[in-house]
């Protein structure tokens, strides 16, 4: 056995260790980093943003219109939303954006142009030409959300029964 010097006798150390607090320590680290496992697994699944969790996809009771888009997005960052109809007989096919959308996003990008574009009693208006016979018209939007949580939209294609959809905006 080692014999300590009378130095190491009277040495006081500033903290004196407790089992107790060390043990508490070693617990929140564990479950942090546990924690921080799953944020991360999350994130990369799409919970946050795109990805697998986020993709969606929600078609008109018709049949006439689908809207392929992302439930889950963040603040300032951009969402893209793909929206289908199928052939129609009319010679215009006329989207109608409503619900929240004018007030919880903002379009930076439209692909292709409408033939004419108009807000109507709170709702967007995208007007077209419509396509070859047979051939369904898709219309890309890229948004940028305005707010944070939950916002629904409503979509339609020529009046006929619209899609109803749900994302939730992250901080």
């Amino acid at each position: 056995m080692e014999k300590k010097s009378s130095a190491d006798a009277e040495r006081t150390w500033p903290v004196e260790d407790n089992p107790f607090w060390l043990h508490v320590e070693m617990q929140v680290q564990k479950w942090g980093a546990i924690a921080l496992i799953i944020i991360v697994i999350a994130a990369l699944c799409g919970l946050f943003s795109q990805g697998w969790l986020s993709k969606k996809t929600a078609t008109s009771a018709d049949h006439h219109l689908t809207v392929e888009y992302d439930r889950f997005g963040r603040l300032q960052s951009d969402l893209d939303m793909q929206i289908t109809a199928n052939a129609t007989a009319d010679n215009r096919i006329t989207f109608t954006l409503g619900g929240d959308f004018m007030h919880d996003f903002e379009i930076r990008t439209l692909q292709p142009q409408p033939l004419n574009m108009y807000s109507r009693s709170g709702e967007l208006v995208l007007e077209y030409a419509r396509p070859a016979a047979d051939k369904p018209l898709t219309v890309w939007l890229g948004l940028t959300p305005l707010g944070v949580g939950n916002s629904t939209q409503r979509i339609s294609v020529n009046n006929a029964t619209p899609v109803t959809l749900t994302q939730f905006i992250w901080p």
